[in-house]
């Protein structure tokens, strides 16, 4: 959670575009897909709601706005403050990057542009993710590992399996389980902490 913390600080604190997508992530295990392809419709801030339903892909020589690719995968989520107010920041951030750009503006209604309102390239987001670690003095994780950070957080936070899965939205819960056998190793301090309080009676 250190290790998080820091990262999003570094990227907060250097007006780093790409901080929004980096919360979205790391808060609420976002694929990167996912986060790249959301639009300002899917987003609800003042009831502080995201749907998913649609992602970004690189498929050959072609880069596609599509659905998801389960049922599964899809959801309305519930907005911690911290990404509403990374939201926020990312639409005033938007409205300013357009002025510049004026007439060379192309963006539709994805969140998450270039500077010139085109798609971002999910590699070059890659890049722009080892960057972030490098800058902020954090390990150098892939940006899917945000996503296994998110998860062993709230195992952290002793959030239940079961909710895990709707957050992560795993179509098994063998999956979600195996992220609980691999969960920090302070996390497992303390539950056989308690589990030899309970037996020592």
């Amino acid at each position: 959670s250190d290790e998080a913390r820091q990262f999003l600080e570094s990227a907060r604190s250097e007006r780093d575009a790409l901080y929004a997508v980096y919360v979205l992530i790391l808060v609420l295990g976002l694929r990167k897909g996912e986060a790249l392809g959301l639009t300002w419709d899917d987003v609800n801030l003042d009831e502080g709601e995201l749907s998913i339903g649609r992602q970004l892909q690189r498929v050959s020589r072609q880069l596609l706005h599509r659905e998801t690719k389960t049922a599964t995968s899809d959801a309305t989520l519930p907005l911690p403050d911290i990404c509403i107010a990374a939201l926020r920041l990312r639409k005033a951030e938007e409205a300013y990057t357009r002025q510049l750009a004026g007439a060379a503006w192309q963006g539709g209604k994805l969140i998450f542009t270039t500077k010139w309102g085109t798609p971002i390239e999910p590699r070059n987001f890659n890049r722009a993710w080892d960057a972030r670690c490098t800058k902020a003095g954090v390990r150098k994780i892939t940006v899917h590992d945000g996503r296994r950070t998110c998860a062993t957080l709230l195992v952290d936070l002793d959030v239940h399996p079961r909710e895990v899965m709707q957050i992560l939205r795993h179509a098994q819960i063998a999956v979600t389980m195996e992220i609980y056998a691999q969960a920090s190793s302070k996390a497992t301090r303390s539950a056989l902490k308690r589990l030899g309080a309970s037996l020592g009676g």
